[in-house]
């Protein structure tokens, strides 16, 4: 088996570039490929508490899924952070009888990270291994990498961030019940079920993509405390859906985040924040019309995947409530 490295804390077009030199190997050498990373991510380890995840797990196998990886494989990272990395390779060729493996050429693994791309070389080459080490790739003179995205993900620079991943950034989230505070003020909105290890951009109002209930709708999505109206230290996600009328509750969907409106702030009246919200649900219609036209290719594309891959997600939920 090919096996391509890596923390993968999404799937970015740095990732991708790798995936392509996998799927060349695999048909040249008649061998299956995937992807092999670690769980929890080593950060989440080694770090100082303080890293988040850009996704899920629930949404990086989505991604994965999308790009049409075959098989990702995902190691406990516990178990394997103190091997030498001889020792972390005889245990690939022992688990997932590995015969070539494909890297970034800034990959570092093993006890104390002393397992580097010039030690995969030289042991995989007496191993007589396939191995190649791809150099960082570069948009907009930048390195694309994980914390790249990450650092502008925290600025809110959605476009940026859809440049380096290839996909917008996005959370794939239940619908739950709110105060409804939103359908009183005339603007009714989905409550999204935030995950505690997913980064979330940063509090304000976004342009959003969403897909439910067969299709994409314009959104305009709220991240905040709700200021006006509250003082909890809670923060909450809601998304108004344009031109849709109906009962959300309980719906799992995708919110794709296309560009920041504005930031959250307090209005000193209802009225004051109704006229507001009037003017955010008209500028993100206006900016998700011209983003649907220009991405309508990957629109299909990715509503088309979902219908799939939901309709697992449904089977796996109804296992766990008759306890399967």
């Amino acid at each position: 088996m090919i096996l391509v490295l890596g923390s993968f804390d999404g799937f970015h077009k740095g990732h991708q570039a790798l995936f392509d030199i996998a799927r060349d190997v695999s048909g040249r050498m008649s061998l299956p490929w995937g992807v092999l990373t670690f769980v929890p991510h080593p950060q989440i380890v080694l770090g100082n508490g303080k890293f988040v995840p850009l996704f899920t797990d629930l949404e990086r196998d989505f991604i994965a899924s999308f790009l049409g990886i075959p098989k990702v494989l995902k190691m406990p990272f516990y178990q394997i952070k103190d091997l030498s990395p001889a020792d972390f390779i005889e245990e690939l060729e022992r688990r997932f009888r590995a015969k070539g493996i494909i890297v970034g050429e800034n990959f570092k693994f093993g006890r104390n990270r002393s397992g580097d791309v010039a030690f995969l070389r030289e042991y995989l080459s007496r191993k007589g291994w396939f191995f190649a080490a791809i150099p960082p790739l570069r948009i907009d003179n930048m390195v694309v990498s994980s914390s790249l995205i990450r650092q502008l993900t925290q600025k809110g620079l959605m476009p940026q961030t859809q440049r380096m991943l290839g996909y917008p950034y996005f959370i794939i989230s239940r619908v739950v019940e709110g105060n409804q505070r939103g359908r009183k003020l005339g603007f009714p909105t989905a409550n999204l079920r935030l995950s505690s290890y997913k980064l979330v951009p940063p509090r304000g109002v976004y342009a959003t993509a969403v897909l439910t209930q067969e299709r994409w709708w314009p959104g305009a999505l709220n991240i905040g405390y709700n200021p006006t109206f509250e003082r909890g230290t809670e923060i909450h996600a809601e998304v108004h859906l344009d031109g849709f009328d109906g009962d959300l509750y309980g719906e799992m969907m995708i919110v794709l985040f296309l560009s920041h409106i504005r930031e959250e702030r307090k209005f000193e009246s209802a009225q004051a924040l109704i006229a507001q919200m009037k003017e955010d649900v008209i500028h993100a219609k206006e900016f998700c019309r011209k983003w649907f036209y220009e991405h309508e290719s990957l629109l299909v594309a990715l509503k088309k995947h979902w219908e799939t891959y939901e309709s697992s997600i449904k089977v796996l939920d109804a296992g766990l409530r008759l306890g399967l």
